[in-house]
């Protein structure tokens, strides 16, 4: 992950409240082709707002360690996000951020708003 450049893509996202919800995505290196995921490690940050910090007690964080976050294709950098509706409570706008981390290497792979609508 550390020889190649990683572009972040911002991408605003719509959930629904109190719904168990699956995001997918595929990592991209900055010449627009699949990232290898093979032996990466990938964190979702749900958080309040953009501000807060990543250590915050309100953040919540999914990972591919915690069963969270699935590398269905690790040759073509695709995941899936399982987002539990424990952490959807409250509608509003918060902010989240997805990173692939290697060894003392974290490289944010797309970050914006998430809306999660009152239903």
């Amino acid at each position: 992950m550390a020889a190649v450049g990683l572009m972040p893509t911002r991408r605003a996202l719509t959930v629904s409240q109190g719904n168990d919800e699956t995001l997918t995505g595929t990592v991209l290196d900055d010449q627009g082709e699949p990232l290898d995921l093979t032996g990466v490690t990938l964190e979702m940050l749900l958080k309040p707002s953009e501000a807060t910090a990543d250590d915050d007690a309100s953040v919540t964080v999914l990972s591919t360690t915690g069963g969270d976050i699935t590398v269905s294709a690790p040759l073509a950098g695709a995941y899936s996000v399982a987002i539990p509706d424990t952490a959807l409570t409250e509608a509003g706008v918060r902010w989240y951020r997805v990173d692939a981390v290697q060894g003392a290497s974290r490289k944010t792979i797309v970050y914006g708003p998430l809306k999660v609508r009152d239903l």
